[in-house]
């Protein structure tokens, strides 16, 4: 019975919405109360008289609306939150309202930022046949994830988003026009708990609205004006001050058919203050009406937010996904667009981009969006002559200020040989008198032409008379280095030719790189299970005490009357209250299989979301749980599901549960017996972060691809299985280009090598690494990974066969697709239970073989292009070759270089004195001058 109450209250608001053209967007409840000061406040006492307390807890703001107010002189009424230095002193008969003191006695209080007010009534010698005053209502602001929702409320569905959101902050378009005009809009807070949006008209203070957001005396006294309601960065992350101008304004006229009212602000009280127009500056009407194929854009509050504006739209775009009149409003009808938009956009002005005028007062949404006033109806509606100054075909133009525009602050760099392009565009902000040459400066950590690169010519001309955005194309290379996150800033200098160009504010801006790359103890990054519910729930339970169950289905299935499922064009998994305003007790997601977190470091559930409980007005709960007994319990975790407007993506950290085998994952909603909206979850995937496992196994070529162009370090892992294979560190800075290192050969036992018998064998694993392009003189130390099982199969192989060679004899041979080998002593490491074996080379193009350095003759290296005798030696060494080296190694059995000589001038004929050298095997290294290659040869010392 409560249930079907509640449906025909809904009903009836249906039916009172209906008649109306639109609202301003709900943000707070009002209570009614009948609370008075005049007893207390009727008697001889002095000192705080009347105490009284509002509290709501979680509630945004809290404010109360007074009746009869009327203090006796030196009287007033203090009111402050309870946790912030927010304080509102009111005196007299009330409220001053104007420059001239004119007071209202029944008003609403100012906005407190706090869940808890105080109130306090001080009293020097009574009333002194003074009332006090009547408190009636009180208002509790929703807190900042309801304001963000309250537009999908029915009788707040007025504004819509057209596809995806294309709006982007005000500070984006910061140094431009289109970011000068914004500034002259205000966020309207109206009466207890309504939002909507206002702009400065004119150079004399006026502000224009909608009619359904402002309706008569009475409301324009108890609206604050909010102005420099916007962040700071185009990443929507950082808050400017807010400036609340007046939280009054006086009522000038009002039309509810072209949806309009025109107020007045009081003028700043000190004389040396300056005034919103002086702040903020102004827009102004345009007198000839828009047409169709005009491009706008759109400054707005939208769902309460800081200023956004819309100036491209992925539905109906014009030129360049520009939004632009698609009805001119002839014939009494609106002006129509495809703006992106939501509740508390409502009173925010449409420009027209070529002359920067105001063509239209957005009152309502739908797709296409629409303004019921057309500007020169608004005008002939005022009047001319009653209009403000400056108000009519008044651009207040600007200097050709050139800046950039909207640019991401940071991308995610990849770890393949691909890159990634960003384009944005170079603005100026009206034609130039002569050319503008602007040139495109970097700096940073991040390098350039190896980190970034800036396709776009440069420098880049404006010429004189042209104003068209030009576009810069930067292209983001990926590499695998772990380097910790890399920035560069693009500067812009400018000649101007003698010419009124200049550089705006936002000339300058900086872009992150994040790293992405890690170290295997950190881990690699493993999916652990993922759905997207396009074909069915078969990996899912579903279980709950409800009349309905979650479902499979698309936008259209799952959308209803009064809640929709659009922003997602595929399938999804939803629950739906409102479609059938039943009981939905428990109803429970779960994933049947058991995620297993015994291996990882940290974890993560991540999904897509679109969740309303209705703005709490029928209360309704959503969780993700967990269970480690089979479902047996089931706990909380990350808290309660928070209300989503719009699609998003959420994460949940499930770190608590590492070292878990068996973790089930279940997502829950009840409607705790009300009647709720609905909620639809897709893409829902677990990752996990564990130390990575050493590749075992052969992989195919090309998997595996990395850039390796400048110092650092990085880690190659199996693109598959992301396992580690290897790291390589660059020590002087060649340019390998694109990359790929694979496990050739594998196996647990020994080999042959170039022929050699046991016990001489080379272990059975073996690496490949492929090069884009070949070093001159590199420099590059390369860690191969190894399994115990690979280490010690391969001793025990030797060990079989009679040899005695162990791990710590083993060395490194590099054999490049052209040129000689390259050998390299190897140093013995530990990882994850492994081994790991280290070389220096001067290339990393070849084929990895590891092998004592003993294994390796005279007759076993087939690419041998020099010869030494007497072998063995007593003292003088003859080196003779048959291409010209300039430099000469010697090696003892280790691997330990012992003795280095760079000579001169390139020869064929060299002698090296060993007289000093103890009696043993040693191996001389033959650096060739012509292509850089190495050739090595073993000799003895007697």
């Amino acid at each position: 019975m409560r249930k079907y109450l509640l449906f025909l209250t809904f009903l009836f608001s249906l039916f009172i919405s209906a008649q109306e053209v639109s609202a301003p967007l709900k943000v707070g409840d009002e209570i009614e109360v009948n609370l008075t000061s005049n007893t207390e406040y009727n008697n001889t006492n002095s000192g705080i008289v009347y105490f009284k307390e509002f509290r709501s807890t979680g509630s945004g703001y809290v404010k109360v609306y007074f009746e009869n107010f009327d203090l006796n002189d030196n009287d007033y009424l203090r009111i402050y939150g309870a946790s912030n230095s927010q304080e509102f002193i009111y005196t007299g008969s009330g409220k001053v309202i104007n420059n001239n003191g004119d007071t209202i006695s029944e008003f609403w209080s100012a906005t407190i930022w706090d869940d808890h007010i105080i109130m306090e009534l001080h009293s020097q010698n009574g009333n002194g046949n003074h009332y006090g005053f009547d408190i009636s209502r009180v208002a509790y602001g929703y807190p900042i994830n309801k304001i963000t929702g309250a537009f999908e409320t029915t009788s707040q569905q007025l504004e819509t988003v057209c596809g995806g959101d294309e709006r982007e902050q005000a500070a984006c378009y910061d140094g431009t026009e289109i970011g000068r005009k914004s500034e002259a809009i205000c966020r309207l807070l109206i009466g207890g708990g309504s939002l909507c949006t206002g702009w400065l008209l004119g150079t004399e203070g006026h502000v224009m609205t909608n009619n359904h957001c402002v309706e008569n005396a009475a409301d324009a006294a108890n609206t604050e004006f909010w102005f420099n309601y916007r962040n700071t960065d185009c990443s929507g992350l950082n808050a400017d001050a807010t400036d609340i101008v007046a939280t009054s304004a006086t009522f000038i006229q009002t039309s509810g058919t072209l949806d309009f009212t025109l107020l007045l602000l009081p003028s700043p009280t000190d004389p040396n203050e300056l005034t919103a127009v002086e702040k903020y500056g102004y827009l102004s009407l345009a007198s000839t009406p828009a047409e169709v194929g005009d491009r706008i854009y759109h400054p707005q509050h939208p769902g309460g937010r800081r200023n956004e504006i819309a100036v491209t739209t992925d539905t109906n775009p014009g030129p360049g996904g520009f939004t632009t009149v698609t009805n001119a409003g002839d014939g009494g009808a609106r002006v129509e667009y495809f703006h992106d938009t939501e509740g508390g956009s409502s009173g925010s002005p449409v420009l027209r981009y070529e002359d920067h005028l105001v063509i239209g007062l957005h009152n309502t949404g739908g797709c296409p969006n629409g303004a019921a006033g057309r500007s020169d109806e608004i005008i002939n509606a005022i009047g001319v002559a009653n209009m403000p100054a400056g108000s009519i075909d008044d651009p207040n133009p600007d200097t050709p200020r050139v800046s950039f525009g909207s640019v991401p602050s940071e991308s995610s760099e990849g770890s393949d040989c691909n890159f990634q392009e960003i384009t944005f565009n170079l603005r100026i902000a009206m034609p130039p008198s002569e050319n503008a040459d602007v040139t495109i400066n970097t700096s940073g950590t991040a390098t350039a032409g190896s980190d970034f690169e800036i396709l776009t010519p440069n420098p880049i001309t404006f010429l004189a008379g042209d104003d068209e955005d030009k576009q810069i194309t930067l292209r983001i290379y990926n590499d695998g280095f772990v380097e910790g996150n890399e920035e560069f800033t693009l500067d812009l200098s400018l000649d101007a030719n003698g010419g009124d160009a200049s550089l705006a504010e936002n000339s300058s801006f900086t872009h992150i790189i994040m790293d992405d790359d890690f170290t295997p103890d950190v881990g690699s990054q493993a999916t652990l299970m993922s759905e997207d519910f396009e074909t069915d729930l078969s990996n899912w339970t579903i279980s709950g005490n409800g009349t309905t169950n979650f479902s499979i289905g698309t936008a259209t299935d799952a959308s209803s009357a009064n809640w929709s499922a659009n922003g997602n064009d595929t399938s999804f998994v939803y629950v739906n209250d409102d479609s059938c305003n039943c009981d939905m007790s428990e109803e429970r997601l779960e994933y049947s299989t058991p995620i297993d977190l015994s291996n990882y470091n940290n974890a993560s559930l991540n999904f897509d979301i679109k969740y309303l409980d209705s703005n709490d007005q029928y209360a309704s709960d959503a969780f993700v749980q967990t269970s480690i007994d089979n479902g047996a319990t089931w706990q909380n975790i990350g808290g309660e599901i928070p209300s989503s407007s719009q699609w998003s993506s959420m994460s949940i950290d499930l770190t608590p549960l590492i070292g878990q085998s068996n973790v089930l994952i279940s997502f829950l909603y009840n409607d705790l017996g009300n009647w709720a909206y609905a909620m639809a979850l897709d893409n829902i995937s677990i990752s996990g972060f564990g130390e990575a496992q050493i590749q075992t196994s052969t992989s195919e070529s090309g998997n595996n691809e990395t850039l390796f162009n400048g110092l650092g370090t990085m880690y190659v892992y199996e693109s598959v299985s992301g396992n580690i294979l290897a790291a390589l560190s660059n020590n002087n800075n060649e340019a390998y280009e694109c990359i790929d290192l694979f496990v050739s050969r594998s196996g647990t036992g020994a080999q042959s090598f170039q022929g050699s018998t046991a016990p001489d064998l080379a272990m059975d694993k073996q690496f490949n690494i492929t090069v884009g392009q070949q070093a001159t003189n590199g420099d590059v130390d390369v860690t191969f990974y190894f399994t115990e099982a690979e280490i010690s199969g391969w001793e025990n192989a030797i060990s079989a066969a009679g040899g005695s060679y162990t791990r710590a004899d083993l060395s490194i041979n590099r054999k490049p697709r052209n040129g000689n080998a390259e050998l390299s002593s190897a140093t013995l490491g530990t990882y994850n239970g492994g081994v790991t074996l280290t070389g220096n080379f001067s290339n990393i193009d070849g084929v990895y073989s590891f092998i004592p350095q003993e294994v390796l003759s005279v007759n076993s290296n087939e690419d041998i292009s020099f010869s030494v005798f007497p072998n063995p030696t007593k003292d003088i060494l003859n080196i003779e070759s048959k291409v010209d080296f300039n430099k000469i190694e010697i090696y003892n059995i280790v691997g330990k270089k012992i003795k280095s000589l760079k000579l001169n001038e390139n020869k064929r004929f060299s002698k090296i004195d060993m007289t000093d050298l103890d009696v043993g095997l040693y191996f001389i290294k033959l650096f060739h001058s012509t292509n850089g290659q190495s050739s090595i040869l073993k000799i003895m010392k007697n």
